[in-house]
């Protein structure tokens, strides 16, 4: 199966785990989540993830296959389980379609404001973030081209919190058309196991340019140890 590139979907399917609630729908019993390629061959592909936090690694598996060169990063998947397993469970799933995330999982950039213009972005309209494991996924609705990627999308870790309380993370959004844009879905996954393992931390503050300015701070207590590598 083919990769889309930065898979984009409407706005109203952003929320990861279950795009359709309805029975009646021809959606229903889809999902969507953030996924690790583990491996893929010519008999099928298998996929880790954790629905939120530290809650227990899902494996799934599909006779789909997708590039090698994918193997080790995270993508984005749409797919129904077989056999009626509920979300977040672990066996073996129809992959429906299968797309890139920014980031594919690499750690946040190392900046500081001065060097990027106080963090200028696009304005993003709605931020989902969260930490599952070791990741940091995003989901996001910014004005952009349905055809083109955009021009940029980055993560940035400022370096000069690093040594606080909450390390701030910085999203910056360039959108590709002057013209013809429409609110679209777009997806990250971000590495944080190096920030969120010091010991200083305490949570972590995920900034973006929104309307109204958005931050999402997302917390560490006494249970918040990243379980084992993916």
């Amino acid at each position: 199966m083919k990769l889309i590139h930065y898979l984009i979907l409407a706005a109203a399917a952003l929320s990861f785990g279950a795009c359709n609630s309805s029975s009646d729908s021809p959606s229903s019993g889809t999902y969507l989540d953030i996924v690790t390629l583990k491996s893929t061959d010519q008999q099928g592909s298998i996929m880790t993830f954790r629905k939120e936090n530290d809650s227990p690694l899902v494996t799934l598996s599909c006779v789909q296959a997708f590039s090698k060169e994918q193997v080790g990063k995270r993508i984005l998947i749409l797919y129904k389980p077989i056999g009626g397993l509920a979300h977040a469970q672990s066996g073996d799933v129809t992959v429906i379609q299968a797309g890139t995330v920014f980031g594919s999982g690499a750690a946040p950039v190392p900046a500081i404001v001065d060097s990027l213009n106080n963090w200028y972005s696009d304005k993003i309209s709605y931020l989902q973030a969260y930490r599952a494991g070791q990741y940091l996924n995003l989901a996001m609705q910014m004005a952009s081209h349905p055809s083109v990627a955009p021009k940029k999308f980055e993560c940035y870790v400022d370096e000069t919190t690093l040594d606080s309380a909450y390390p701030e993370l910085h999203i910056v959004f360039k959108s590709n058309a002057e013209i013809d844009q429409q609110e679209l879905g777009f997806y990250g996954s971000y590495d944080i196991s190096g920030i969120w393992s010091r010991q200083n931390v305490e949570g972590i503050k995920v900034m973006c340019r929104g309307y109204s300015g958005e931050t999402v701070t997302i917390e560490k207590d006494d249970s918040s140890i990243i379980k084992p590598i993916e």
